[in-house]
This record gives structure tokens, C-alpha cells and sequence, in this order.
């Protein structure tokens, strides 16, 4: 006789717990599916938006300024350009060359007195004193003393220990002042006794913007 064994009722309780389980899991949400990798290059990242805020107006230059706000100042006047040009004049007047005189010149030179009468009145002169005098003879003679010279801005002139400023003086020019140590060959006078310059920046050099002689005060 056979006999079939049954389950004890824990045993079938376990047992039927466990199917709830997985039946439950199977039930689950699916997992989103994964994206297949692009070969389309990510569009670029725009920054973030940034207020900017106007340029202040850039005030004209000086040659001083208060520490304060937005200056301008005008670049060092550099002495060695200076002397360069007064020592090129000395020696456009011994090589007595009226080209290398008026090479040094801006293109709106005038005499020291009458600026506004332009190159050629200056040019002319200088052309009557070459033919009248024989610079040439100075050749080897220190004619200044390259160490003597006096130079003003134009915003230093006009003070009580500055010479009076011309009238139509530019704001980027210099006035230059030098005293001449040869004004005579003999009883012939060549030179008057102060050389006066204006020099003014002009194709990246300094040239002569006017050109005077004074007797000594």
C-alpha cells in the first residue's frame, strides 16, 4: 500500500510566501533603457550673461596729475632726445648745410617770433646767414654746452621760475632754452647769445616746431 506524504502546514505556508515574493519582483518597474553613445559633438556652453559697463572718457593728457579718478599723462620727456636734436643742429650749422638744418624741422616749423608765417621765412633766413658767414669754421668747436640745457613743458611755463609761455605754444610741445658758448669768430658775429627751441613729437622723433635766437638777460 502506498502512501503520500503531505506537507506540514508551516512548510506550505513558507512555500507559498516565497512564490508571493517573486511574483511581486517581476512586477517591478523596468530599467529606462540605456542611450546609445552620439557622435554629434555637445553644443558649446554659452558663459553666463555679464553686465559690462561703459568706458569712462578718457580725459586729454597732462604732464601731472592728482591721484584720483581716470589721468592721462603725457610720456617722460626724455632728456637724451633732447640733447640729440640740439647736438644735430650744432652740426647741421658747422657742416654749414642748409638741408641738414631743415630736415630737423616739423612740418609746420616756423621762426620763434612768427610761427604761423611757416618754413619758409625760417629756411630763408637761415639760408642768408650761410651764404654771409662761414659756419664752417667752427668745425671742432663746442658751440654749447649739451649739459646746460634748460627744457619746460608746456603746463610748467609761465610760472614765477619759468620762462613766459608762447602764444601759440601746442600743449604737446616743449620749450627748450640753451646758452651759447661761441657767438663771435673774431670781431663776426654767428650767434646771438640764448638758442630757443620748440620741439614737438612728429613721425617718432622729436623735431624743431620753432626756432629762435635771444640776447643774453
Amino acid at each position: 500500500m502506498t502512501r503520500i506524504r503531505t506537507s506540514k502546514p508551516s512548510e506550505a505556508l513558507a512555500l507559498l510566501l516565497l512564490l508571493d515574493a517573486l511574483a511581486l519582483s517581476g512586477c517591478g518597474s523596468a530599467s529606462p533603457p540605456v542611450a546609445a553613445p552620439s557622435n554629434e559633438p555637445e553644443p558649446a556652453r554659452r558663459p553666463d550673461a555679464v553686465v559690462v559697463e561703459p568706458p569712462e572718457a578718457i580725459p586729454p593728457p597732462a604732464s601731472r596729475a592728482e591721484a584720483q579718478g581716470v589721468v592721462t599723462l603725457r610720456e617722460p620727456l626724455a632728456a637724451d632726445a633732447v640733447r640729440d636734436v640740439v647736438e644735430q643742429l650744432m652740426d647741421a650749422w658747422k657742416k654749414q648745410s642748409l638741408e641738414a638744418l631743415a630736415a630737423l624741422l616739423t612740418s609746420d616749423a616756423g621762426p620763434l617770433e612768427a610761427r604761423g608765417h611757416g618754413r619758409g621765412p625760417l629756411v630763408e633766413a637761415w639760408r642768408q646767414r650761410l651764404r654771409a658767414h662761414e659756419y664752417s669754421r667752427l668745425a671742432g668747436v663746442e658751440l654749447v654746452r649739451l649739459d646746460a640745457i634748460e627744457r619746460w613743458t608746456y603746463d610748467e611755463l609761465g610760472s614765477s621760475d619759468a620762462p613766459a609761455r608762447p602764444g601759440d605754444m601746442r600743449a604737446d610741445e616743449i620749450y627748450v632754452r640753451v646758452p651759447f658758448e661761441v657767438t663771435h669768430l673774431g670781431s663776426e658775429k654767428l650767434f646771438e647769445d640764448i638758442l630757443v627751441l620748440i620741439l614737438r613729437r612728429e613721425e617718432g622723433r622729436y623735431r624743431i616746431a620753432a626756432y629762435g635766437e635771444v640776447g643774453g638777460t
